[in-house]
């Protein structure tokens, strides 16, 4: 080759990789940071349920207090109480305003002319929390006055955990010590080995040492506009000498600690859509769109998602728990986690194999989630098990195209057998003389919704679908005579399905085990039926579905699951299945129905609503409406109702609202029996890329214009 030609190669391979890196960059300029991510302040007064931290060790959550924190966990560590609370001059501040980020939470106080504003951030890989304090003088006089920072930390260890994280109230064992000169406060329980170590920047004026407890006090003196900062850590673990270590030097170079908390999040944030990252076994799409509102619903789905992300378990190396801070906090249930499975098989396909692997060893039919100290499985058996569990084996072997899995033996059965029991386990459900599956009371259904039990459509729906896509598994691969069996019963249960709708209502019967038919208006129905059998309602039964959702269910900005005129809705108080209220996956499906309806019109415009809810904070177990008015204000709430459990502040369901963005508004369905990636490409209003889209070993861009939808490889 001559010198000319080398040149040209040369300058060719340099233009190649410039516009590759350009291309790179402006993907990533696509996704926003955490910070944009950020919600906005809120009236403490107002809220429902206060903003929580998470790591990838734990989690914990605000109180009404400027400064401390409560419900904190690591696994298998617990704390009871708070962490100590902030007073000027002996009175404490009344919180004012909170902030929600993704890292870190913001409180403001005030106290006569001092302002306070505080943030707390929770140490990404340690198990650590650290706190900035900022104090302004807003008065036009010079103010000299004393802070107090309560001193307390009281935690305990636990081998067994269900839904509620067990906390040991027992104070006594905990003795307090003065440390380092009095910079640093020991708090230790020799009995347990639990030692938790308060670390000050800036030494206390004075470190009074209480039995169990610290009061640490500084005497300040602000000059009008003037601000100074009190910054301290709080280390929590075992061995008194890495607790030590780590609040003492989290402390000392705080700026830099405090600074790393962001760092680390960010990373992980950006390492969620690179693929080939350390972090995840695979990675999530990159969602580029002038829609900003559609932009932030994905964006803030996936972020509920990291929150939930935890690498502490001795059982798998990576747990996305189904909520926090205050129950279920290492447990990932079967429904919940289906309710993101494609995201799921997109962002981290080993560890979906490895929950799926492991979910079937232990019995989908002895419990609800897996408890991933122990391994256990957890709970009653759950009506949605053989649902959840069959969409998140099928939209693994989509996503991958791992075809080998059918033939894997769990417990001397292939996962192919498993599809096919899970797909007919119904028939060990109907009752003599009946067509039919009966799947028993509340508990197992929607738990506060006392008409919804028995024979209900969405399940025996959802049947439907499992057997017809295991039929076409078995044809796939060789049987043809099973999958014939499979379809004629298929056929016989939706004949007996479609006969539980009401004309003209848009509604469905369940069909009570004493004969009778009781009608439910309820969310459950029109999303697990859309989803599941859309190609066998008229477009008459369509019509009438989504004029009820939108007539009864949807609100302002949220939906309420179950209609006010629901027969059941006085005696179905809950925020998440009852009238007031949703849980935060019902959004998502309604609309993904919506789209299965082909009315892109209707489901964008009601995820456009949604959109407003994400300014308070990430997607929850469950939103409420403050009043049954269509545009009653919506907040995070925490309450249960009738002895059923809080919800919580962060849920992994949330991440349904990025699985319909990608398998709805941009068509992702791949199927690994046909090869497809998307089965309807019609216009879907709105323009946007999804870039990094994974099928397999390929990588596809998808783009959504007036013309509909295009797809590509990329090379």
């Amino acid at each position: 080759m001559n010198v000319s030609k080398l040149k040209f190669c040369r300058i060719l391979l340099l233009l190649i990789l410039t516009g590759s890196y350009n291309n790179s960059i402006a993907q990533y300029k696509a996704i926003p940071t955490l910070d944009e991510l950020a919600g906005t302040w809120q009236n403490a007064s107002e809220l429902r349920s206060l903003p929580a931290i998470n790591s990838t060790q734990g989690s914990a959550q605000s109180v009404n207090d400027v400064l401390a924190i409560g419900k904190l966990s690591f696994p298998p560590i617990t704390m009871s109480g708070t962490t100590g609370s902030l007073f000027i001059d002996g009175e404490k501040p009344t919180l004012e305003e909170t902030r929600w980020y993704p890292y870190q939470i913001l409180r403001r106080a005030s106290a006569g002319s001092i302002g306070v504003e505080t943030s707390v951030r929770m140490i990404y890989e340690k198990k650590g929390l650290l706190f900035h304090i900022e104090l302004t003088n807003k008065g036009h006089a010079t103010k000299t006055f004393l802070l107090t920072i309560n001193l307390t930390a009281y935690t305990s260890r636990h081998s067994h955990w269900g839904w509620k994280i067990p906390r040991d109230a027992d104070t006594s064992l905990f003795i307090a010590r003065a440390m380092d000169n009095n910079q640093s406060l020991l708090l230790e329980n020799s009995t347990q080995q639990l030692s938790n170590y308060f670390s000050f920047e800036m030494k206390p004026g004075n470190l009074k040492v209480g039995k169990n407890y610290g009061l640490a006090t500084w005497k300040i003196k602000l000059e009008p506009k003037e601000r100074k900062n009190i910054n301290y850590a709080l280390s929590f673990g075992e061995k008194e000498n890495e607790v030590h270590d780590l609040a003492l030097k989290s402390a000392a170079g705080f700026d830099a600690s405090f600074k790393q908390v962001k760092s680390d999040w960010q990373k992980r944030w950006k390492a969620m859509f690179t693929p080939g990252n350390p972090y995840f076994s695979g990675s999530v799409p990159v969602l580029k769109t002038s829609d900003q509102k559609m932009k932030r619903i994905y964006y803030m789905s996936l972020v509920s998602l990291l929150s939930v992300y935890r690498t502490c378990f001795p059982v798998a190396p990576r747990v996305y728990v189904s909520n926090s801070p205050e129950s279920n906090a290492t447990m990932m249930y079967f429904w919940d986690t289906r309710e993101w499975a494609t995201v799921l098989a997109l962002l981290d396909p080993v560890m979906m194999k490895e929950y799926l692997r492991s979910w079937l060893a232990k019995g989908i039919y002895k419990g609800y989630a897996e408890e991933y100290l122990t391994g256990t499985l957890q709970g009653v058996w759950y009506s949605a098990n053989d649902y959840s569990i069959f969409i998140l084996l099928n939209d693994y072997l989509n996503v991958t195209g791992d075809k080998e899995f059918l033939t894997e033996k769990v417990n001397g059965k292939t996962v192919l057998q498993y599809i096919d029991s899970i797909a007919t386990h119904w028939k060990s459900l109907v009752r003599p003389g009946q067509i039919l599956a009966d799947y028993g009371g509340a508990e197992n259904l929607l738990e506060c919704v006392p008409t919804y039990i028995n024979e209900v459509a969405s399940f025996n729906a959802a049947n439907v679908w499992m057997m017809n896509r295991a039929a076409d598994i078995w044809d796939a691969n060789g049987n043809k005579a099973r999958a014939e069996e499979l379809r004629a019963d298929a056929k016989k249960l939706l004949d007996a399905v479609l006969k539980l709708y009401i004309p003209g209502q848009g509604v469905w019967y369940a069909l009570h085990n004493n004969g009778t038919k009781v009608q439910v208006r309820h969310v459950f129905d029109f999303a697990t039926i859309g989803l599941t059998i859309p190609n066998y309602l008229s477009d008459k039964m369509k019509n009438e579905m989504t004029d009820f959702v939108e007539r009864e269910l949807l609100t302002d900005h949220w939906m309420r699951a179950q209609s006010l005129s629901d027969p059941a809705a006085s005696v179905s108080d809950r925020p998440d299945h009852g009238p007031m209220g949703a849980y935060c996956a019902w959004p998502s499906e309604t609309i993904a129905a919506m789209c299965e309806f082909k009315k892109f019109d209707k489901a964008l415009d009601f995820l456009h609503r949604c959109s407003a809810t994400t300014f308070e904070g990430p997607f929850s177990q469950s939103r409420e409406l403050m009043n049954k008015s269509f545009n009653a204000p919506v907040k995070i709430n925490e309450r249960g109702s009738g002895g059923f459990p809080t919800q919580t502040y962060n849920a992994s369901n949330g991440g349904g609202f990025a699985e319909t963005i990608i398998r709805e508004f941009f068509g992702y369905k791949p199927d690994f029996l046909s090869g497809t990636l998307v089965q309807n490409k019609q216009p879907r209003g709105f323009k946007g890329e999804l870039l990094n889209v994974r099928q397999g070993n390929k990588i596809y861009k998808i783009i959504s214009s007036n013309n509909g939808l295009k797809i590509s490889e990329v090379n």
